[in-house]
């Protein structure tokens, strides 16, 4: 029997994972889904253990596989049992998308009998996974539109979305540009509060009660804006101290967890800001945080003030 646990921080990254799988093994297989958290272990074993209908080998998906910590000491054995079946064709991939204890006793036994695979969504090169499909469908991308493109998608789900979209509208001339992207594809929250903070650091107040107003209809809280801004400058110091320290685009992607695309952007905004402004803001920020918390100042006042100071 072909056992596979994959863990993954994103869904697209870990369904793709799957269809490699499903690729790779040169069988006719009934597929069937499982979701462990709503069928219970034993749903699996029961299909495990019984034959198909047309006698073909089987592709058992379990969804929130992580619930298997949850599992019976003689459920575990159980599935143990056939996961070790040697004479078995059967396919069984235990998908995990949410945090696990990798120490936990009872996944460590069904791991055993398995192959592991692990996806971090930092690891994969969206820039690359874009282009590729890009080209298959007969489409361009220059970089610069590209690095755009990355930077508004957090995820492989998102990326997947947003080309979607875009081979759609571009489906005649096939040439994806930086004004196709900013028109079809919706910038990330984060990119909103980045060009806040740009707006601050430029101090120009049309900008910033523009960008304000656009967070507002958001429904925004004043005071998870601040906290925002304060995340974004701080993020913005660190990125401007390790840039000058020597770490390079794909250093940054990896600190904080991001894409390329996204890092490429960050370094971008940090070099270009002076770091005594970004210390006198996250002083200010941070004062006005605490006079929000502690009722000396209405959240939207002392967020109004700030932006006119």
């Amino acid at each position: 029997m072909y056992n596979y646990i994959i863990t993954t921080d994103d869904f697209s990254a870990g369904m793709n994972k799957i269809d490699e799988i499903r690729k790779s093994i040169n069988l006719e297989l009934d597929e069937i889904a499982y979701d462990l958290e709503e069928d219970g272990i034993y749903s699996i074993i029961d299909e495990l253990s019984t034959i198909s209908l047309f006698d073909n080998p089987k592709l058992v998906i379990v969804k929130t596989a992580e619930k298997v910590c949850d599992a019976s000491d003689k459920a575990i054995n159980e599935l143990c049992g056939i996961m070790n079946d040697i004479d078995s064709t059967n396919v069984l991939i235990l998908f995990i998308t949410n945090s696990v204890d990798f120490k936990n006793e009872k996944f460590q036994k069904v791991k055993r009998y398995s192959t592991s695979i692990d996806i971090k969504i930092k690891n994969i090169p969206l820039d690359k996974y874009a282009i590729k499909e890009l080209d298959k469908d007969g489409f361009t991308i220059d970089n610069q539109s590209l690095s755009l493109l990355c930077s508004y998608c957090p995820n492989l789900s998102f990326l997947n979305q947003s080309l979607e979209v875009l081979k759609c509208y571009k489906r005649d001339n096939k040439t994806i540009t930086d004004s196709d992207i900013k028109l079809l594809i919706n910038k990330p929250l984060d990119d909103n509060v980045y060009q806040l903070v740009e707006a601050v650091l430029s101090k120009n107040k049309k900008d910033i009660f523009s960008c304000y107003n656009d967070l507002k209809i958001l429904n925004i809280q004043p005071s998870f804006l601040v906290n925002m801004l304060i995340n974004k400058f701080q993020e913005l110091y660190n990125v401007n101290i390790l840039s000058k320290s020597g770490s390079n685009q794909a250093d940054i992607a990896e600190i904080f967890n991001v894409s390329p695309g996204r890092a490429y952007y960050m370094i971008k905004n940090a070099k270009s800001t002076n770091i005594k402004e970004i210390k006198e803001n996250l002083k200010e920020l941070n004062m006005l945080e605490v006079n929000i918390k502690s009722g000396k100042i209405d959240q939207s006042l002392g967020l109004e003030l700030y932006f006119l100071r």
